[in-house]
């Protein structure tokens, strides 16, 4: 019998050596699922299973693309009509996002900036009021309480006006939330609902974005999902987020997102257009003068199996000369963003990182995994920060007129698994706004310093050496 579970044994070991060296991991993600995988046979096969497992990934969303290629050649054609109307030079980074991401430019947009649930609502939900003609909302998680239930009943009167409404939701993200009833009230008032990628397959590649589109004219983008804990705060703290309004050319790039995900989340013959897709790209007056691009993988980027997110995340964070502060709820960086890091510091760049010192779910882990990183870009002249309370907002300014807000964690998940995305601006104006903001926010929090660090205990930096192994799968 014991021969017979270790020929049982050896065969495994042959499968995890097939299955993660044949992948399209990373070195450092197959040596974490490698860990994983040898000493928790039996566990660890479950979780790869729904949690590692990229087979046929790409495929799978090549073949999507192929199937709906007219849809997505005459979404391509449509916005790519509207890309620097203006005839402006573009800096380098901008060139790189329209050249590596497919971002348009624009340079006639406005922005309304919202850190608290609260206001966005209160404006959200004014605007789909108004709807005259369509709305479209995309979130990963959607509760139902006040606020989601307030949401559904202006969808379902809208519906009942003629108005065309289309919600998405990322499976896995709206799994716990008791909302499914909400969706069937608005499928019965006559909108249209849909799940994307059921979570019991697959617990990568969700669909993490936020966006909400009316009539074409009007798009909101960022960190905030739907629930009442975003006005409210959770257990007595403040939720900090950062969510934006967006009105001029750059609501025509979340449009093609929407519509992109829209088409991969149907079967085809049931994708639920009522005209042709130029309808949902009116023309639209000029509300400002904001250059602004929006950067986005999955289906909506031609360049399928690259790291989109990951790459210009990256190039932005190695532009920087005087300043870097970034807000993220989840750290953990890749090596070479780690690398950065450190080396911008060493330079002399103003590095700064604010995080949350609570979370809703695995704060344990998340804490020992951040104070890993924490530690080493310390030592090298980071100044790390966590905010007294929630800090969800996803955020980053770099110099005096670079800012990004959007759904992207700075963890290996957001850059390089997740469908994620975020506006970016080059205005002094807007990153003068945000940093206001930011130092607001300093006021609230507590800066770590080395010496904390040093108090450890050896029980401590061993349990943070641990999880850090698992930081590629966070």
């Amino acid at each position: 019998m014991r021969q017979i579970l270790w020929l049982l044994y050896i065969g495994y070991l042959f499968f995890v050596i097939f299955t993660i060296f044949f992948s399209r991991k990373k070195p450092t993600q197959r040596f974490s699922w490698i860990l994983v995988l040898v000493f928790l046979p039996v566990v660890g096969l479950i979780v790869y299973s729904v949690m590692g497992s990229d087979v046929f990934w790409d495929y799978k969303r090549r073949k999507i693309r192929e199937r709906h290629r007219a849809i997505f050649l005459e979404l391509d054609a449509i916005t790519r009509r509207w890309h620097n109307r203006s005839g402006a030079e573009l800096s380098p980074i901008q060139q790189f996002n329209f050249k590596w991401c497919g971002s348009i430019f624009t340079d006639d947009n406005a922005v309304e900036v919202y850190t608290n649930g609260g206001p966005k609502f209160a404006r959200l939900f004014a605007d789909l009021r108004a709807a005259q003609d369509h709305i479209h909302v995309q979130y990963f998680t959607i509760h139902n309480d006040a606020v989601g239930r307030e949401l559904f009943e202006i969808l379902k009167e809208k519906a009942r006006q003629g108005v065309e409404v289309k919600l998405l939701y990322d499976s896995f993200g709206c799994g716990f939330t008791f909302v499914r009833p909400l969706f069937r009230e608005l499928k019965a008032a006559g909108g249209l609902v849909h799940g994307i990628r059921p979570w019991a397959r697959a617990l990568n590649y969700r669909n993490h974005r936020k966006l909400v589109i009316v009539d074409g004219r009007v798009g909101y983008l960022g960190g905030m999902n739907v629930g009442e804990h975003y006005a409210e705060g959770v257990k007595g703290m403040v939720w900090r987020d950062t969510h934006v309004r967006l009105t001029g050319g750059v609501v025509r790039d979340l449009q093609q997102i929407f519509i992109s995900d829209w088409v991969a989340s149907m079967k085809k013959g049931r994708l639920g257009f009522r005209q042709r897709l130029q309808h949902y790209f009116p023309e639209v007056e000029a509300n400002g003068h904001l250059p602004a691009q929006i950067v986005a993988n999955g289906l909506y980027n031609k360049y399928i199996g690259q790291d989109v997110i990951n790459l210009s995340y990256f190039n932005l964070i190695n532009s920087a000369k005087d300043r870097l502060w970034i807000q993220t709820p989840y750290f953990a960086p890749s090596e070479a963003v780690l690398q950065s890091l450190k080396t911008l510091a060493l330079r002399g760049v103003d590095v700064r990182i604010m995080t949350s010192s609570y979370y809703t779910f695995g704060g344990l882990f998340h804490h020992n995994i951040k104070n890993y990183f924490f530690r080493q870009l310390i030592d090298s002249g980071v100044r790390v920060f966590k905010y007294k309370g929630i800090m969800h907002a996803k955020a980053m300014l770099i110099d005096d007129d670079k800012l990004c807000i959007g759904t992207v964690n700075l963890n290996v998940r957001s850059l390089e698994r997740d469908d994620e995305v975020f506006i970016y601006f080059e205005s002094q104006e807007e990153s003068k706004v945000y940093s206001r903001i930011f130092e607001t926010d300093l006021e609230q929090s507590i800066e770590l310093d080395y010496a904390r660090f040093k108090k450890e205990t050896l029980l401590s930096r061993a349990l943070e050496s641990v999880v850090s192994l698992f930081s590629p799968l966070s």
